[in-house]
């Protein structure tokens, strides 16, 4: 708790502009993003929007230096796991799943929530990216409106200002008023 508390004392306390992280993270909320060390697949992370400079914008990692992502059908795959996806139900116009993050056994990963179109249904696709060390490969939780590494390519580390760690906001079916958020270790392929 001393960590968090000394990590709190280090953040810029933001409010969020817009719903490119909805439904985890929505227009309204307060967020406190803290100075980073090590970046894990799962974090939230701050950075200038690499189309307009002058906007700040939070992105969530998805892959690291070294690692491949590909996006088939509906469906991410790191390395050559898929991430766990599971139908929250509907919200309006949109469609919510909880992605989990795989971990070694038994830990459970990062888990987080999205969004998609319900009409028309979304299937993006791309080609496997190999992520350049000192880069990532970020995504916004509203997969089908925001820009994000499927426009711009894997993003370099210089370019975040910092990682989310607490969100503060309304409730609603699927969070909580308060979260801490954070990432989980990398998981490698085996041989």
């Amino acid at each position: 708790m001393l960590t968090l508390s000394l990590a709190l004392g280090l953040a810029l306390i933001k409010r969020v502009k817009s719903d490119d992280m909805a439904p985890t993270i929505t227009a309204g909320d307060w967020v406190a993003v803290v100075p980073w060390s090590k970046i894990q697949p799962g974090d939230v992370v701050r950075l200038d929007d690499p189309s307009d400079p002058q906007q700040p914008i939070l992105r969530r990692v998805l892959a690291t230096g070294g690692q491949s992502i590909t996006i088939a059908e509906g469906h991410i795959r790191v390395e050559k796991r898929r991430l766990r996806a599971v139908a929250m139900g509907d919200s309006g116009d949109y469609l919510v799943a909880k992605e989990t993050l795989w971990a070694k056994k038994p830990a459970v990963g990062a888990s987080w929530l999205t969004r998609s179109l319900a009409e028309p249904s979304s299937r993006w696709r791309a080609e496997a990216v190999k992520v350049p060390q000192g880069h990532l490969y970020l995504m916004a939780d509203d997969r089908d409106g925001p820009p994000d590494s499927r426009w711009w390519g894997p993003v370099p580390l210089s370019a975040i200002d910092g990682i989310v760690r607490v969100r503060v906001g309304t409730a609603h079916t699927w969070r909580p008023s308060f979260e801490l958020l954070a990432g989980s270790p990398a998981v490698k392929n085996r041989g």
